[in-house]
């Protein structure tokens, strides 16, 4: 039972990543490397979750339980879904400073200054490079 549902929850995130995948195609080419590369990210750990499934099956594994081994894995595929969908319409500086401090929220930081921090940092070096030294467009939402 607990393979099945592995399994299907898998080849539910699979799809999603497929599709946000070519969602991802609709922005400019100068500024989906991004977005494209996390929906490619995200499928190959789909991939990866319903390879790992199916091993489980084959060995007769009952595992820890889907609930408990899947919560944090919905959750990041959830906030980098909403995140892809966000930046066309929200504006790349905007989405991006809320995804990363939900992501590094649920990978365990707590600590308000060093998540402000890393997220100006980041946020700094990609201004300085793309948009002054490359001259590239972010997309811009309703906000930036």
């Amino acid at each position: 039972m607990l393979t099945n549902k592995e399994r299907l929850f898998s080849l539910g995130i699979l799809a999603m990543s497929l599709l946000l995948t070519l969602q991802s195609f609709r922005y400019p080419a100068e500024s989906s490397l991004f977005p494209r590369f996390l929906c490619l990210l995200m499928t190959l750990f789909s991939v990866l979750l319903l390879a790992r499934s199916a091993k489980r099956a084959a060995d007769g594994e009952k595992g820890e339980g889907f609930s408990k081994g899947a919560k944090i894995p919905a959750l990041v595929f959830s906030v980098t879904a909403a995140y892809v969908f966000a930046v066309n319409y929200v504006g790349y500086f905007v989405s991006t400073v809320v995804f990363m401090f939900l992501a590094m929220f649920l990978f365990g930081e707590r600590r308000i200054l060093p998540m402000a921090g890393a997220t100006a940092v980041f946020l700094g070096v990609v201004y300085a490079l793309f948009v002054s030294f490359l001259g590239l467009r972010l997309p811009e939402g309703i906000l930036f």
